[in-house]
């Protein structure tokens, strides 16, 4: 584990950051990512994963995705709410008719339901994929912003985000700044294809729910970084690209998905999570940039709970969360969210700020013409 440098400021990366580059909202990735396919129908005959999809669909929630007409109309579930069910059912060892431990699916040697799992996932990253290609303007911005006023060199950032906006802003950065970009972890391709971070020129990046450039052995229990690259993509076409360098065995994504059952018992995430922890110790100014602070989330919720009481002064925390066409009841409810909380509301700060308002000037959150 690299030495850690002691941050003045952490950058907190909801989904709302994301979204300021392009990427769908939570409650319309399956609409997004179903519309794409349809605009594709060349290609959903060329993978078998497809018609399971459309299966799935019918079946959990009367959603037929092969036609247009309901693919705009249909409520779609959410994320959350899909996920959320199948991993109940793998926590309690139970499925459902025509879903359980007999019906296995060969190629991935895996229960039908534990496979619509995998293949949900990879529905992510596919996703994300598309939609960000070219997309990201603002968290260059922001990195550029922030080497201007020199912020850029005491900051580390925290992301709930899998897509790579950020990290490869931060890439950037370390050819320009000679900074290199740590995510707290050791790669097995170090050397090689991603040199290894030098801990006294380094920004961090911990990415508490996995990465789309990550992919990991679970025999070997190596984790190879494939930089600039969703590597993960590769798992649906290319699985051969995906092997283990040194055993072969096929790679699997570090991706938590969006619900209350996430499993953070991966040696590496667990790494990142405790680097997290002694980040926000040291901090002294914390940006929550695109986060509503969910119910859902409880386990950031006791990431900074010990943080907050652990520590002998909290941090100025500042929330940035405008966006176009917010309503008020959501502004409210989510000012209510973190003031509820935390326990020193005078450090509390909620801005009128939006992500492209902050990646122009990051230093705008300081400015209490900007607070609410």
């Amino acid at each position: 584990m690299n030495t850690l440098i002691k941050p003045d400021k952490v950058i907190f990366l909801g989904a709302g950051a994301s979204c300021a580059d392009g990427a769908p909202i939570q409650s319309e990735l399956f609409r997004e990512y179903f519309r794409y396919y349809q605009s594709l129908p060349e290609r959903r005959t060329h993978h078998t994963w497809e018609y399971e999809l459309d299966t799935f669909f019918i079946e959990f929630f009367g959603i037929d995705v092969r036609d247009t007409n309901s693919i705009d109309k249909a409520n779609f579930p959410t994320f959350e709410e899909v996920l959320g069910i199948i991993e109940l059912a793998e926590s309690q060892k139970e499925s459902f008719k025509d879903w359980g431990t007999s019906h296995i699916v060969d190629a991935q040697q895996k229960p039908r339901l534990q496979h619509m799992h995998d293949v949900l996932i990879l529905l992510i990253t596919e996703i994300l994929d598309h939609k960000l290609k070219g997309q990201d303007i603002h968290h260059p911005g922001l990195v550029d912003s922030l080497k201007k006023i020199d912020w850029l060199s005491s900051t580390s950032f925290i992301s709930l985000n899998y897509d790579i906006l950020m990290d490869n802003a931060l890439l950037s950065a370390r050819e320009k700044c000679k900074l290199d970009l740590d995510y707290a972890v050791d790669f097995i391709n170090f050397g090689a294809e991603w040199a290894k971070p030098n801990p006294a020129h380094s920004i961090k990046l911990l990415k508490l729910h996995g990465s789309l450039n990550w992919l990991y052995c679970p025999t070997c229990r190596m984790l190879k970084i494939t930089p600039k690259e969703k590597g993960i993509c590769r798992l649906k076409w290319h699985p051969e690209d995906c092997l283990c360098d040194k055993c072969e065995t096929l790679s699997i994504p570090i991706v938590i998905p969006p619900t209350y059952f996430k499993a953070l018992e991966n040696m590496y995430l667990r790494q990142i999570w405790h680097a997290a922890e002694q980040v926000l110790n040291a901090c002294d100014k914390l940006v929550f940039c695109g986060y509503s602070f969910p119910d859902a989330d409880v386990h950031i919720r006791y990431l900074l709970k010990r943080v907050e009481v652990n520590r002998q002064a909290t941090p100025e925390v500042f929330i940035v969360n405008e966006h176009e066409g917010k309503k008020d009841v959501a502004r409210e409810m989510e000012k209510e969210r973190y003031l509820r909380f935390f326990r020193d509301k005078r450090k509390v700060h909620w801005t009128k700020l939006s992500f492209e308002d902050f990646s122009k000037n990051p230093a705008s959150v300081e400015d209490q013409s900007q607070w609410a």
